[in-house]
């Protein structure tokens, strides 16, 4: 399915404008206007074919040829300084079938050293390769034989950090959303993997990935006792800023760098030392919707629920709606983690605007799109900030379903855990009851039971501005926000 609307709209002002002056130059009226639109304008396919003076099956044809100009100009316009090393590298076979073997020896001997520099070990077995061929009568030959060999093995060992990095990842994601212990084994025994891997070869960019795996796994992953032998995350992240400053060339770099800072922030958060948090979290702000594509590297949405956290300790929760509005990032359901907290992220923002119908809208499509089924965890988090959104809008029945069937889940479960989530229910009961009396001061005291009670790994809803407006607002048996 082409999803052009979201590709326009995600494109920077600096590519969207040179696309424009692309149709403007070979008056490409229609597909101008198209593009215009799709930038522009929320006019539904119906109305905008219409406009366009166009049939169906035309209409989806020029949208078809557009997406295909769009791929085009990205595609020749991408940025990299390694390109042109890779266009030589591509044309290795001419200097073998179609250039005299010294030129051709010095023209690869000239690319090797390049590729050394960039640290492109992938591509530095296409040079050995071809070194090989042309010194086949030479004691050389021995010599790229295994420079080739070593390259291969290391390339294939880069290829396996950056997996085992990857699903590292997904598993965070699935462990948080579920909080099942049991998950904690495996993610264990990719760490152990990725030490094993780091070990084969002195390798800063298996230093990098391993340093993200075991930072993330030391913040999100509960332990039973620090190990003494290891770094801690401190001393991981100047490890891995060094290594990005001594090979400032590679490019590659300039995008986990940001990754870095996330999980410095994450750090410095975790233990609310604000003023040091600060500069990482105005540097991945600056970054968001990129950082956010960053999803096989770290668990990207957890930043904003952080985001949201760090905006109620500074009271700055009025900046959430417009900056959630300008995001045009977009999380797939399949994607279980990232959809959620995405969308949790979104709830948040409609909720301090007192939104709380937008709120209501998005967490009802979230628990309406994804299986809860083995993921409590999520389920007590989704349906108490829903049940919370509807009685903000007086909306006391809907709230009641909720509640009830939370408390009867929780209510079954063989641990004697939550507290939090049943303190956080009997607010929102008593609140909803007209006959109970001094309501503030019983749910104040309920309130100061569940931020006791909502630490450790069960922590729900700690992106909630919980103060006493907050308490005095809730338990109003009739909102005067609500809307």
């Amino acid at each position: 399915m082409i999803k052009l609307k979201t590709v326009v709209q995600q494109l920077t002002e600096e590519n969207y404008q040179g696309i424009v002056l692309r149709f403007q130059k070979n008056r490409a009226e229609k597909f101008l206007s198209l593009f215009k639109h799709f930038r522009e304008s929320d006019l539904s396919e119906e109305k905008l074919s219409e406009k366009l003076g166009l049939n169906k099956t035309a209409y989806y044809t020029l949208k078809s040829r557009l997406y295909e100009k769009i791929q085009e100009f990205l595609y020749t316009n991408i940025e990299d300084p390694r390109i042109e090393l890779l266009s030589n590298v591509a044309n290795i076979h001419n200097l073998i079938y179609n250039t005299p073997k010294d030129t051709a020896i010095a023209v690869l001997k000239k690319l090797e050293k390049e590729l050394i520099e960039y640290d492109m070990p992938n591509e530095l077995t296409s040079v050995y390769n071809a070194l090989k061929k042309l010194h086949l009568s030479s004691p050389k030959y021995y010599e790229y034989a295994q420079l080739y060999n070593k390259h291969v093995a290391y390339t294939i060992a880069l290829d396996k950090a950056e997996d085992l990095l990857s699903r590292f990842t997904k598993s965070v994601g699935e462990f948080l959303i579920s909080r099942d212990r049991s998950m904690i084994e495996l993610l264990q025994l990719m760490k152990a993997e990725m030490a094993n891997v780091f070990r084969l070869y002195e390798s800063h960019h298996l230093a990098i990935y391993r340093n993200i795996l075991n930072i993330s796994y030391a913040l999100f992953i509960p332990k039973a006792q620090e190990n003494p032998e290891e770094d801690s995350v401190e001393e991981m992240l100047a490890a891995s800023w060094k290594i990005f400053d001594d090979n400032v060339r590679d490019a590659n770099y300039r995008f986990l760098r940001t990754i870095f800072d996330f999980l410095a922030f994450e750090y410095y958060h975790r233990l609310r030392l604000f003023k040091n948090e600060t500069p990482f979290f105005d540097k991945v702000n600056g970054k968001l919707d990129s950082f956010l594509l960053a999803d096989h590297c770290c668990v990207t949405t957890l930043f904003l629920l952080s985001k949201v956290e760090r905006y109620v300790q500074l009271n700055q929760v009025n900046k959430l709606q417009e900056e959630a509005t300008a995001l045009t990032h977009e999380v797939s359901k399949e994607d279980v983690p990232n959809f959620v907290y995405f969308n949790l992220y979104k709830a948040c923002a409609a909720y301090y605007a007192k939104n709380y119908a937008e709120a209501v809208k998005t967490l009802s499509e979230v628990i309406n799109s994804i299986s809860l089924k083995n993921m409590l965890h999520t389920e007590v988090e989704l349906k108490l900030f829903l049940a919370l959104n509807h009685s903000m809008m007086n909306k006391y029945e809907q709230a009641e379903i909720l509640i009830k069937s939370l408390s009867r889940k929780l209510n079954e479960r063989e641990e004697n855990d939550y507290e939090n989530a049943h303190a956080f229910i009997r607010m929102l009961k008593i609140q909803m009851t007209s006959e109970v009396k001094e309501v503030e001061d019983k749910i104040r005291k309920l309130r100061d039971k569940f931020s006791i009670a909502n630490e450790g790994p069960q922590r729900i809803m700690s992106f909630l501005k919980l103060d006493d407006s907050f308490v005095t607002e809730l338990s109003r048996s009739i909102k005067k926000t609500a809307h």
